[in-house]
């Protein structure tokens, strides 16, 4: 449905279109510019989907003409569908979100060539993190149970920890299973003395045991507080908490039937699925 993006010379549009969001050229990635328009070129019978920004929601959208035009957005209110329900038809559109203001001239042709989803990108995207997940040694392996045949997935366990205090007591290495917590120490550093802080912050012993270099603390203690003369150091356990079981969800109406988008009109799926926007309107 979208044949192109239309911007200030033919030479720009083309480089657009030289760069898919995948192998598929009917998959188009568009870098976000604040003060351009943006034109669809839509035929009858074919969609168009519009998405912009990771968490990013859609507050408002506005067309010229909304007889001619179904825009929908997704019940997340962060995808665009977009359609034109007249052979030839235009228009202009204005989505407004969040974060970005976005214009776009609507062009609806017999002739013209799908292209099934435009992708916004932005210069501004923050990178997601990495996991600080690592290959386990195979002496990890041999205290966790695992074995050549059938290896521990690193990605089971946990790695969130933040530390405090003077770095040379501290671990080389810390993670949990879920049932103990894992401490390695380098092969000539010295052990310090193990402790635990509960919810009161009262301070504690701690039973472990030692298999090879490494220290295994039963259970999964929130703080573990290290001792070596005047060195002090501290380990908190960053798991994400786990949600309670059979606990109800928060969200009204929870499971309510929504009527397919088909059978509703644009502006009233758009006031469905974005509570505190305008609905469509006509300019």
């Amino acid at each position: 449905m979208i044949r192109g993006l239309l911007l200030a010379a033919p030479l720009a549009l083309a480089a657009a279109l030289a760069q898919p969001a995948m192998a598929d050229e009917r998959l188009v990635q568009h870098p976000y510019a604040p003060n351009e328009v943006v034109r669809i070129d839509g035929r009858p019978g074919v969609q168009a989907t519009i998405t912009f920004g990771e968490g990013e929601a859609i507050e408002n959208v506005a067309v010229g003409d909304s007889a001619s035009w179904q825009i929908t957005p997704n019940k997340r209110a962060d995808v665009l569908f977009v359609k034109p329900l007249e052979a030839a038809a235009r228009t202009n559109m204005t989505v407004v979100t969040d974060r970005h203001t976005y214009f776009f001239d609507l062009v609806a042709s017999p002739k013209a060539k799908p292209v099934y989803l435009l992708r916004f990108t932005y210069k501004d995207a923050p990178k997601k993190a990495e996991p600080m997940v690592a290959a386990l040694t195979p002496a990890e392996q041999s205290v966790l149970g695992g074995t050549v045949e059938t290896p521990v997935d690193p990605a089971a366990l946990n790695f969130a920890f933040r530390t405090k205090g003077d770095a040379r007591i501290l671990p080389a290495r810390m993670y949990d299973d879920g049932n103990a917590t894992y401490l390695l120490w380098g092969e000539k550093a010295e052990v310090p003395a193990i402790l635990i802080q509960n919810a009161k912050g009262e301070v504690g012993p701690v039973n472990y045991s030692v298999r090879g270099r490494t220290i295994v603390v039963e259970d999964v203690p929130h703080v573990i507080l290290l001792r070596s003369g005047k060195s002090q150091a501290t380990i908190e356990n960053q798991r994400p908490a786990a949600p309670a079981a059979g606990t109800p969800s928060s969200a009204p109406n929870a499971g309510a039937a929504t009527p397919p988008a088909s059978l509703a009109p644009a502006s009233a799926v758009v006031a469905a699925a974005t509570p505190a926007a305008s609905p469509i309107r006509e300019n």
